[in-house]
């Protein structure tokens, strides 16, 4: 191999790197991936120029849409789940580098409920034919971006129209200011478990049985979304997209609010 060669493969093997910690953990190997920018370099390449760091980190990144792409559309249950958490990752990460970051981190939950509310959409889109994702899989990241950023405006506009406090922060507030489980006071202690009780019989009232379990096992029992999806035999991303749906319908309950409201006064 020549020098130029072995300089080639070191530059190629540390963007891969980078590329699969990003995008593909899991999915594809270093050397695998190493491999195939080369490749697509050697196909592109004009006499004994060598490429920049940019040119190869936009061939990871293309190989990198593809095989998501692929992986998220495998009939392979577990391919599938290994595209769903990369994806989420990614959308995480993207969703901190536009210009509704800022905004939406001020808002309790609202980072999540987008980035759940784009995984809904890109699941819908995956099991509707006529939605089905870009035509170039290589585009597959860059279409994820776009779902994410629409999501992220709708769903801020839609919050500006309904302002309401969160479930989770008057929560949090809640224990702040009433429940010091250090000092054992008992009437902090009763309030504690009125409050827990209030939510306890709102999660139970949920007419969806899914709702409920989801709830119940990642908040109560503290069981994971991976092992709660193994002992329900269903998608990760159902997991996801019933939790956010369920914690959406906990928080519109006017009883739910109301009660929580008048254990601060």
């Amino acid at each position: 191999m020549s020098k130029h060669s072995d300089s080639l493969w070191e530059r190629s093997r540390d963007i891969a790197e980078k590329a699969i910690h990003m995008y593909v953990q899991n999915i594809l190997t270093v050397e695998a991936l190493t491999s195939m920018v080369i490749c697509d370099w050697e196909r592109v390449r004009r006499g004994e120029d060598q490429p920049s760091h940019a040119v190869l980190m936009r061939i990871a990144q293309r190989i990198c849409s593809r095989e998501l792409c692929s992986a998220y559309r495998s009939l392979d249950s577990e391919r599938r789940n290994q595209a769903f958490d990369n994806l989420r990752r990614h959308l995480e990460r993207s969703l901190l580098h536009t210009r509704y970051s800022t905004t939406l981190q001020l808002r309790s939950n609202a980072i999540e409920d987008v980035v759940h509310l784009t995984l809904e959409a890109l699941h819908l889109a995956l099991i509707q034919a006529r939605r089905n994702g870009p035509d170039d899989p290589a585009s597959f990241l860059k279409w994820t971006q776009t779902v994410l950023i629409r999501q992220a405006h709708a769903f801020l506009l839609k919050q500006q129209r309904n302002e309401c406090l969160s479930l989770d922060a008057l929560s949090e507030l809640f224990v702040e200011q009433y429940v010091d489980i250090a000092n054992g006071d008992p009437l902090q202690q009763v309030l504690l478990r009125e409050l827990q009780q209030t939510l306890g019989d709102a999660i139970l009232s949920m007419r969806n049985r899914r709702y409920r379990q989801v709830l119940i096992y990642t908040y109560i029992v503290g069981v994971d979304e991976r092992e709660l999806a193994q002992q329900l035999e269903v998608q990760v991303q159902d997991v996801y997209i019933w939790r956010h749906r369920a914690l959406k319908s906990l928080r519109s309950k006017p009883e739910v609010m109301n009660t929580l409201r008048s254990l601060l006064e």
